[in-house]
């Protein structure tokens, strides 16, 4: 449904200005630079996001994710020195490392990385496309696939490749294809992308297939932007983004969604990750209008978009 710019700014008018940003960008309304970074200069996310760095690898990384959410954050010479930051110090050959070598490589964040890059427009990077070959040589999207790479050494972390591929860097690998197609129209991916969706899809997004259990402690919640830990958030997104949210298979995470929506139509910050640099966008106990905003995108055919 097409929406003008004017309906968008009287529908989102008390929103922060950032998620107006992304209304504008998703419903394909273009903005000049100069018109874009004037609104970015009066969002109070962007504010808190830029007002300091630490020379931490994990501060580079949430810092990141949460600009690439928000459009037009390339412009900002912030966003552009915590790239050049990265790149210098996460960037490997074969991927993004938390120590620039093979020591604290691990795929999840890998992913993470890649996908915000991608959302910023730099798909086109040397950097980016060394992770990306990474997870197409390497990620598996199903059971049973052995992977051998005596110099990283991922059973520290608990075990990112036994028979069963660890859950949530399978994921995040998933979107961070995704993210890197959309960018760069590069359709060598498409196979890889339908193996890691089927492998979602036949999770029910967030199920243990043999117990029905949550594949882990913090898959249910609800929260924005996201952290090292899934959650069924990113994984609503990345089936819409797939193009498969008419499968039934996405039922039960819609009807729990669904189940957890405030009485003003919203959803609430329900987990807030702590970390260098992480910052959730909705600030307090109430509806949050970004993680509401998200949702809604993700399973629009089930409810209305609100506003702010």
């Amino acid at each position: 449904m097409d929406i003008s710019k004017n309906t968008i700014l009287e529908k989102y008018g008390n929103c922060d200005t950032s998620l107006q940003l992304r209304v504008l960008n998703d419903n394909g309304i273009m903005l000049s630079k100069e018109e874009a970074i004037s609104e970015l200069m009066q969002s109070k996310i962007i504010n808190r996001l830029t007002n300091e760095i630490i020379e931490k690898p994990l501060f580079y990384v949430w810092r990141l994710i949460a600009l690439s959410e928000i459009p037009h954050t390339i412009h900002l010479d912030y966003t552009k020195n915590l790239i050049d930051r990265i790149y210098n110090r996460l960037s490997t050959p074969y991927g993004f490392s938390l120590s620039g070598n093979e020591k604290m490589f691990l795929p999840c964040y890998n992913a993470m990385i890649v996908s915000a890059l991608s959302r910023l427009g730099r798909s086109d990077d040397i950097e980016v496309k060394h992770a990306v070959d990474w997870i197409m040589i390497y990620q598996p999207m199903e059971r049973g696939v052995q992977v051998s790479l005596p110099k990283l050494k991922f059973d520290k972390y608990g075990g990112c490749f036994n028979n069963t591929p660890c859950y949530i860097g399978l994921a995040k690998s998933v979107m961070a294809l995704i993210e890197y197609k959309k960018d760069s129209l590069n359709t060598d991916v498409n196979d890889k992308i339908t193996k890691g969706v089927d492998y979602i899809l036949t999770h029910n997004l967030f199920k243990r297939k043999k117990s029905g259990k949550p594949i882990t402690d913090r898959i249910l919640d609800i929260s924005f932007p996201e952290s090292y830990h899934l959650n069924i958030v990113e994984l609503v997104r990345i089936i819409k983004e797939a193009k498969y949210m008419n499968d039934e298979r996405t039922g039960e995470a819609v009807a729990f969604l669904l189940s957890q929506r405030q009485k003003d139509g919203k959803w609430r910050i329900n987990y807030r990750y702590k970390a260098d640099g992480y910052l959730v966008f909705d600030q307090g106990s109430k509806s949050g209008d970004w993680v509401s905003y998200i949702i809604n995108q993700a399973i629009e055919k089930h409810n209305d978009i609100n506003n702010c």
